[in-house]
């Protein structure tokens, strides 16, 4: 058994695997095209480990396997294409630059799989990232992305393996509580965001499709950090939330500490 080819067909699957997590965010992928190509790709997938368990996979099999599952990959690579094509989704992406809500309102649950509009909760949750590379960011810097957030608005995400979006038609998620593991969030009213929110069924995720989101928000600050922080590096949180309180307040933005899930100390 050649290891290398071993390890190209491992990769290889791995890729059209990835793939096929990209096809199925949309409602075409997981259609009766999109539906084959998964029975396709688990079934290559589990013919190459029953042939790799029992040492079968000489050259000329992992080359046979190696061209089916390029193959396949290609397949998955033409239904995306063929999505990405399609006139509605190509009108949805001129909507979305244009802000046309009504126009992505009817066709965003069509492109998107388990994406439904919905009215949201009363407020909504979004956590600000504190840390970098797991070394915790200066206060002062934190602030200053916020307040670069309150100026200019929260940037659209659109990472390809992501449900609802993609680069074309990038969104700001939400959350319906703040994050347990995040200290700092921003909250938002529901009655100050400028247009609709969608609810993702699997994740339960809000989304809200705008190039740069801007609405009003205040900032909540965990009372005590979550354990798994205070567990990988000792830290004086209650300094740095002394910090990063004044640093806000001090530029007019409203701050709170909570104890828990939305809990005012």
């Amino acid at each position: 058994m050649n290891e290398v080819r071993v390890g190209e067909l491992e990769a290889a699957i791995a890729d059209m695997g990835a793939l096929l997590v990209r096809a199925e965010k949309y409602r075409r992928g997981t259609d009766s095209e999109g539906a084959a190509l998964r029975r396709e790709a688990l079934a290559l997938g589990d013919a190459a480990r029953r042939l790799h368990r029992h040492d079968a996979l000489d050259e000329s099999t992992a080359e046979r396997m190696l061209a089916a599952v390029a193959a396949l990959t290609e397949r998955i690579r033409a239904l995306l294409a063929a999505i990405r094509h399609d006139p509605d989704y190509r009108t949805a992406v001129a909507a979305h630059a244009a802000g046309d809500q009504r126009t992505l309102t009817r066709l965003l649950p069509a492109i998107f799989d388990g994406l439904d509009p919905v009215a949201p909760p009363p407020a909504l949750f979004r956590a600000v990232t504190w840390r970098h590379r797991g070394r915790v960011r200066p206060a002062t810097d934190v602030a200053a992305e916020v307040l670069r957030t309150r100026e200019e608005g929260l940037v659209a995400e659109g990472d390809d393996p992501s449900p609802g979006v993609d680069p074309e038609l990038g969104a700001v998620l939400f959350r319906d509580t703040p994050p347990a593991d995040d200290p700092v969030v921003l909250r938002l009213l529901a009655s100050a965001l400028p247009v609709p929110t969608y609810r993702l069924a699997d994740t339960g995720d809000y989304l809200a499709y705008s190039p740069r989101l801007r609405a009003p928000f205040d900032v909540l600050l965990a009372a005590d950090l979550p354990a798994v922080e205070t567990d990988a590096t000792p830290f004086d949180w209650p300094r740095y939330r002394h910090e990063l309180t004044a640093a806000l307040g001090a530029a007019g933005v409203p701050v709170e500490t909570i104890r828990g899930a939305g809990d005012p100390q």
